[in-house]
């Protein structure tokens, strides 16, 4: 279903973001279905017959016959019940669709991207160096209180083996 929605988008000459205006749904859900994410939902589908009549429904949906309805299984336009000057004998209209453009627009071109050049340069490695900190101990904590006196404490020293 996908490859019939992208034939509708290049037949209309529409970007997939103005095709997602046209039918009324998010950007998103057009990237998702052309990049076949996602399959297109009824909600979807209901949208793209309703803005674009001439497609038929069993094309779109299982891909057989043609996108362009036949005339014999085209819905007819009926006129009014209700309209006061509507002749009582006009037989009902087919609508015609002309195809649109099928080139895509200027703005839509291809750039060719320049592929990065290898670098020839040799790695350069330089040796880490861990300069190591002698351990330091506690010599002495001072607390100052508020009634300005103060205490020393001064650890009592390790023994080393």
């Amino acid at each position: 279903m996908k490859d019939r929605i992208l034939q509708i988008m290049h037949r209309e000459g529409l970007t997939p973001a103005k095709f997602a205006e046209v039918i009324e749904v998010q950007r998103s859900t057009i990237s998702h279905i052309a990049k076949a994410r996602n399959e297109p939902s009824l909600d979807v589908i209901k949208k793209i017959l309703e803005k674009y009549p001439y497609v038929d429904r069993d094309w779109l949906l299982f891909g057989t016959g043609s996108m362009v309805r036949s005339k014999t299984a085209s819905k007819t336009i009926q006129p009014d019940l209700f309209a006061d000057n509507i002749p009582i004998n006009t037989p009902p209209q087919t609508p015609i669709i002309p195809p649109r453009k099928t080139t895509p627009p200027e703005n839509r071109r291809e750039i060719e991207v320049e592929k990065p050049q290898k670098n020839n340069r040799p790695l350069v490695q330089e040796p880490v160096v861990i300069k190591k900190v002698e351990s330091r101990n506690v010599s002495k904590i001072m607390i100052f209180y508020s009634d300005n006196t103060y205490e020393t404490f001064i650890p009592e020293k390790i023994k080393k083996d």
